[in-house]
């Protein structure tokens, strides 16, 4: 069986394939074949000074993808085409893509995302200084009337700890040195962390350039959607699994959401009330814990269009909290490492090279790590 397949006929590019890129851009995609034209046109407007490369990676879509990525090779020199006939998730679709880049430095983004026009150029920098590097990540401006309870969308304006791969770039002998992704991860979620951790472990260093903006999607505020989205955030458990240390450098306690606790106080206060309803105190005890459920989900979704649309919100989060209870629960037994329990209190593994304190505020950056 083909496990992939290049798109490097001399009739499917324009002649400007550039021979000795700067930097390669790898972006995988799956069944999104209307969102790659605005990705290349963001990449061909970018400032840097030397060639580079686009790699494409199609994860065996079936909307017409394949197509798309010929007739944009053909339009763009710049853009080369990968194809997996068998849908292997982006892990696997990024391996693909950096193995068969032909540059010293590899850029991640997603078809999700849409550069700036100074994104290589400040990724570049960040290379000259550091082997891991990460750019700053903003909802698009141009959809913020997309903004709801269960939208989606992702920002990252300083060194989280993260590494969300919809903005970042390795230097390739790390790539080399680590093996890439772990495409052990089930689900697209979490294999951009461990690839970082790894690499960090391995003694490289990282840093974050706040000028190298990628301005990533908003999706419509769908429950669905958001209900679907959950399964892959067992993720996280793996790689907190595979790195344990993460829960002090990230300073992530065992609840990964902060409203969860609240979800699960108002749950168990309501098997209370029910098993005596007449009981004044019990019944209570459920109203107070379901008003302080309330509260933390006001604080952890967006506003909807209406105040009155809150009564909605409320108890469908409430159900998308306890299914990603569930996950997280399910995924903890399956990898062997609880995220339901409390923060641990002293670090009881030593701290790998550049290392780093989380800073108080998302306005205020920390320093460059070492």
């Amino acid at each position: 069986m083909r496990a992939t397949g290049v798109l490097e006929c001399t009739g499917c590019h324009n002649g400007t394939v550039p021979e000795s890129p700067v930097i390669s851009v790898v972006v995988p995609t799956h069944n999104r074949a209307d969102r790659l034209a605005g990705v290349v046109r963001a990449l061909r407007d970018q400032t840097l000074g030397g060639p580079f490369e686009l790699l494409i990676v199609d994860d065996a879509s079936a909307d017409g993808t394949w197509e798309e990525l010929g007739r944009l090779a053909a339009e763009h020199g710049f853009v080369r085409p990968l194809h997996l006939d068998v849908n292997r998730g982006p892990a696997a679709a990024r391996n693909l893509g950096w193995r068969a880049a032909r540059a010293p430095y590899v850029a991640f983004t997603d078809d999700d995302c849409l550069p700036e026009p100074g994104w290589l150029s400040g990724l570049l920098s960040g290379l000259r200084v550091a082997d891991v590097v990460q750019g700053r990540t903003v909802p698009n401006p141009d959809q913020l009337d997309k903004r709801g309870p269960f939208s989606h969308t992702l920002q990252m304006t300083y060194e989280m700890g993260y590494y969300e791969t919809c903005n970042m770039a390795y230097r390739r002998d790390v790539l080399e040195r680590v093996g890439g992704f772990d495409e052990g991860f089930r689900f697209p979620w979490g294999e951009d962390t461990d690839l970082a951790w790894r690499a960090k472990y391995d003694g490289a260093s990282s840093t974050f350039v706040d000028d190298a903006v990628v301005r990533h999607e908003i999706f419509d505020s769908d429950w669905r959607r958001y209900m679907r989205s959950l399964r892959r955030r067992e993720g996280v458990v793996l790689a907190f699994r595979k790195h344990p240390e993460l829960r002090w450098e990230l300073n992530e306690g065992k609840f990964f959401q902060p409203q969860h606790v609240a979800a699960l106080g108002a749950t168990a206060a309501g098997i209370v009330a029910l098993t005596n309803p007449t009981n004044p105190t019990r019944l209570a005890l459920a109203l107070a814990a379901g008003g302080w459920y309330a509260r933390a989900c006001r604080h952890s979704h967006y506003k909807p269009s209406r105040k009155l649309y809150w009564f909605g919100v409320v108890p469908m989060a409430f159900i998308a909290d306890m299914y990603e209870l569930y996950v997280f629960a399910s995924a903890s037994v399956r990898y062997r490492t609880a995220v339901l329990l409390r923060r641990p209190a002293t670090r009881t593994t030593p701290a790998p090279p550049g290392c780093f304190e989380r800073p108080s505020t998302s306005a205020t950056p920390p320093a460059r790590v070492p």
